[in-house]
């Protein structure tokens, strides 16, 4: 009699024990099949934020000014980037964009066209080059995939050169730190019963961006 309720004890214990294992095992089933979801729609969101383009009505969160589409000269000078929902957010120039972050984090993914193929790349994975050219905010940079064409354009440039994404930051960061000063002066000058003088510095026909810079 003992024997038969040892073993019955055993057989119980055994099945409770696999029931256990299956139900461990489910768990871990479903929760790899959760993550593999959610691993596959953030990689959605962020193919559709990699070929996402400007339209005619673009303009900059930043400056507020004309976003180009890459057929127009200017366009290969656009920029963006995108938020942890996937949201795309366009730029006119690349200072825009690391000013913008500095009121607002850093974003989830940032890209630049390619100065030759107008493709994008990630930002930091481009090679900057600082030159003598038009761009829409004036900071004058291109950016290149590969080291090697920046090179070439760099020799049919005058005073071209690389140059580190600190370097860019850091001009980007000067003109938004001049901006802030130029807004706090209004502000005093407003205080004391100047606020009339905001028609005469070139803002109220939108012709003129936030770093004191006009489209040409």
């Amino acid at each position: 009699m003992k024997k038969w309720i040892i073993l019955l004890i055993a057989a119980f214990v055994f099945g409770l024990t696999g029931c256990n294992n299956q139900a461990e095992d489910k768990q871990e089933e479903t929760k790899q099949t959760e993550q593999n979801m959610e691993q596959s729609n953030a990689e959605d969101v962020f193919t559709k934020v990699a070929i996402a383009e400007p339209d005619e009505n673009t303009v900059c969160v930043f400056c507020n000014m004309k976003v180009y589409p890459k057929e127009h000269e200017l366009g290969k000078f656009t920029a963006k980037s995108a938020t942890e929902n996937g949201d795309v957010l366009f730029f006119d120039d690349i200072g825009c964009l690391l000013n913008y972050e500095r009121d607002h984090g850093e974003a989830v993914k940032k890209y630049v066209r390619d100065y030759n193929t107008l493709e994008w790349i990630e930002l930091q994975n481009a090679t900057v080059v600082k030159a003598d050219i038009k761009t829409p905010m004036n900071y004058g940079y291109a950016f290149f995939a590969n080291k090697e064409d920046a090179n070439k354009f760099i020799n049919g440039q005058s005073n071209a050169m690389i140059v580190s994404w600190e370097d860019v930051d850091k001009v980007a960061h000067e003109r938004y730190m001049k901006k802030k000063q130029m807004m706090q002066n209004k502000n005093d000058e407003q205080g004391h019963g100047h606020g009339d003088n905001m028609q005469q510095d070139g803002h109220q026909d939108g012709n003129m961006n936030n770093d004191g810079h006009s489209h040409n």
